[in-house]
């Protein structure tokens, strides 16, 4: 090459790139838009890929004499696996209820680099459960049973814990109100950031918005790993590594690049960011502990989990809808949905009525005739409008429209608002959790971030 001598140039080829899952080559495909492995068939995003590379490789190796006084506890039916010390005997499972349960000796993989204790007695924990199920709708009465209550367990769950510098490159579009008109920008942020200490729970068992929902945990509490802390509770071994979780942590990191960058903006009523690219770099994790209570309440053919966080006491869950007591409801809203109908009848009858005893005032009073021939003069002309428009052959028929409307138009917006009514309260559940923390709660506000935002005119919207 001109200008370039050989010993600057470097060649790259697929052979540099091997498949973390069997050491295989990693071919890029053009219509994916992924590595992809020929021997194994797994894919990976290049930027999931690259975040793999930073991630160190776990200790396989079988535990020493410091975990010679724990044992771990398997569910035979879901897979879940707790680890308690060997005077501690379970009875069923805490994520399925199975009470096929077995025991095993553990790994070096359980040995977390920390934990955070429980702070949340199961006293109070009972009452955080109860607290939380009173906000709900229809909730099965049997919930607050004391025999349920009881069966809560106070749960060590794993959680890796990521620190990580981002390079973020976001788009999207922001509003800002101008008399009538809205006037539309592109907007445009690019800048660098640090997330610290974001955890994601490495359980195959628990339900990740569950955990998400049920944060913060306050990191400044945590103590070194010390298996006095697991007396009297259970800890479970996880089953997702950083690489299993990678997906996950690039989507979370994207949603915080996405409402950071939406910060960086001022003067908007209305600010949505859609494309993000993040890049992590100066990668961080630990593997710790954090003390969860958790109930698993059945209902029918089903198993409903809430959560307590064992630090802060935030609950969140989910829980079953009585169909009986939902049901209940439905049948007041058909009855006034019925009384609302008879009104309208009784008083179109009513209107009938005055017109007939109306009519027979002017026969009594000799104008008879007249009324009639007023009547059929009236009758005949409205009714064929109204037969040749149903039928769709008087064009002109048309201009009656916005009266009609006019007409009914408040028996529609209140028959359709009733219908809105209904279909919600058939439709209501309690199997919905709360919100992640946003980006402030992880965002290293000491370290400052350079934005270099653009905001571009677009149009204007009414």
């Amino acid at each position: 090459m001109l200008g370039v001598s050989e010993e600057n140039i470097s060649v790259y080829s697929s052979n540099d790139t091997k498949c973390p899952s069997c050491g295989g080559k990693l071919v890029f495909d053009p219509v994916g838009q992924v590595l992809k492995c020929d021997f194994c068939g797994n894919t990976y995003t290049p930027e999931k890929f690259e975040l793999i590379q930073q991630l160190p490789e776990l200790d396989m190796g079988a535990a020493d004499e410091r975990e010679d006084d724990k044992c771990a506890i398997v569910c035979d039916n879901c897979g879940a696996m707790l680890i308690t010390d060997k005077n501690t005997s379970a009875t069923c499972c805490s994520f399925c209820g199975s009470p096929a349960i077995i025991t095993k000796r553990l790994t070096k993989q359980f040995r977390p680099d920390y934990l955070i204790p429980f702070k949340i007695t199961k006293e109070e924990a009972q009452e955080k459960f109860i607290e939380f199920a009173k906000g709900k709708k229809y909730v099965p009465k049997d919930y607050f049973n004391k025999s349920n209550l009881n069966n809560i367990q106070g749960i060590y769950v794993p959680f890796w814990i990521m620190s990580s510098r981002c390079k973020v490159s976001a788009r999207g579009d922001g509003l800002k109100q101008r008399a009538v008109y809205k006037d539309k920008y592109n907007l445009m942020s690019d800048f660098d950031v640090k997330y610290n200490n974001v955890p994601f729970d490495g359980s195959l068992e628990i339900a990740d918005g569950l955990m998400e929902a049920i944060e913060p945990f306050d990191i400044s509490q945590r103590v070194a790993f010390n298996s006095s802390y697991l007396q009297g509770f259970y800890a479970q071994r996880f089953n997702l590594t950083t690489e299993n979780l990678c997906d996950r942590i690039i989507l979370r990191m994207q949603e915080y690049g996405r409402e950071t960058a939406a910060m960086s903006f001022s003067g908007y009523e209305t600010i949505k960011f859609g494309a993000c690219g993040v890049k992590p770099y100066d990668l961080e994790h630990t593997y710790a502990l954090y003390p969860v209570w958790f109930l698993n309440y059945k209902y029918g053919d089903k198993n409903y989990m809430i959560a307590v966080n064992g630090q802060t006491g935030k609950t969140d869950g989910y829980l079953p809808v009585d169909k009986t007591r939902r049901r209940a409801r439905l049948i007041g809203h058909r009855v006034v949905d019925a009384l609302l109908v008879t009104l309208v009848v009784a008083i179109f009858l009513a209107f009938l009525a005055a017109l007939f005893f109306a009519g027979l005032h002017f026969i009594m009073s000799g104008a008879g005739l007249f009324f009639i021939l007023a009547l059929i003069v009236m009758a005949v002309p409205i009714g064929m409008l109204i037969i040749m428009g149903c039928m769709n052959k008087f064009s002109g028929c048309a201009k009656f429209e916005p009266v009609l409307e006019f007409v009914t138009r408040p028996i529609t917006k209140l028959s359709a608002k009733r219908h809105d009514s209904y279909i919600e309260l058939l439709n209501e559940t309690n199997m919905v959790v709360g919100p992640r923390p946003s980006a402030e709660t992880y965002y290293d506000s000491k370290a400052k971030i350079k934005f270099e935002n653009s905001e571009i005119y677009s149009n204007p919207e009414i």
